[in-house]
């Protein structure tokens, strides 16, 4: 049986005090033979892109300093970007986001109830990618603080065992700035936070994000819930 990595990590914070408008949970599931090959080919886009940022294994590639309306501007960030989704479209890969307005809270909500929810639903609908290929599906999440991480991984756990998702039940925590699938997962859910906070120019790649999808619509498939199979999905609508 072979094994399906799926790669979180997150934009935006629900705190009605920070000034992100949304929060994106942001994932990249791989095969995990690719793994290495990802990580070979997007150090390569690094140095082909930013030659003159060092060694492209010693630095993150960051949203941030990316698909903001400034860096945006500039051509390598977005040829980038184009180079990325190139190499995942012929991995395998899916691109997840898991996001919502925050205006449409009914109530305030912290970081420590919304990041294991967003958890649940990346992984309720990965699932399904593994139950297809009859592969074992293994999280791997951006790392926090101890706590939240702690609490994440008590949700996801209980969440798998009690639906019997074909999944490891434990979750693994890594630091981006070593993981460029983490990068990736990263990239996505900036580019996605943009594009449902309105920002025009992300919607094209937002869509070509969307795109990069291992499902085929026409298989119908849906998850343990019977909610359709989705790797865009838009909480509290």
């Amino acid at each position: 049986m072979t094994t399906r990595l799926l790669f979180l990590d997150d934009s935006g914070k629900p705190e009605l005090s920070h000034p992100s408008r949304a929060v994106v949970l942001g994932g990249l599931s791989i095969p995990s033979v690719h793994v290495p090959v990802l990580a070979r080919r997007l150090l390569g886009a690094k140095a082909k892109f930013f030659p003159n940022r060092g060694q492209p294994a010693e630095w993150e590639l960051k949203s941030i300093d990316s698909v903001r309306p400034n860096p945006w501007k500039r051509r390598k960030n977005r040829d980038f970007v184009q180079e990325m989704l190139r190499i995942v479209g012929g991995l395998g890969c899916t691109l997840y986001s898991v996001g919502f307005e925050k205006s449409q809270l009914k109530h305030p909500l912290k970081l420590e109830t919304v990041l294991p929810l967003q958890v649940q639903v990346a992984v309720e609908h990965f699932s399904v990618e593994c139950r297809l290929e009859q592969s074992v599906g293994v999280v791997v999440i951006d790392r926090s603080s101890h706590h939240l991480d702690a609490l994440t991984s008590t949700s996801v756990a209980s969440f798998v065992a009690a639906h019997r998702l074909p999944l490891h039940r434990g979750v693994y925590f890594a630091a981006s700035h070593t993981s460029e699938a983490l990068q990736v997962a990263d990239l996505v859910s900036g580019v996605s936070r943009r594009h449902i906070e309105g920002d025009a120019s992300m919607a094209a790649v937002a869509h070509e994000m969307d795109a990069v999808c291992n499902v085929s619509p026409a298989n119908g498939a849906s998850t343990h819930t019977g909610r359709e199979f989705r790797n865009r999905i838009l909480l509290f609508r």
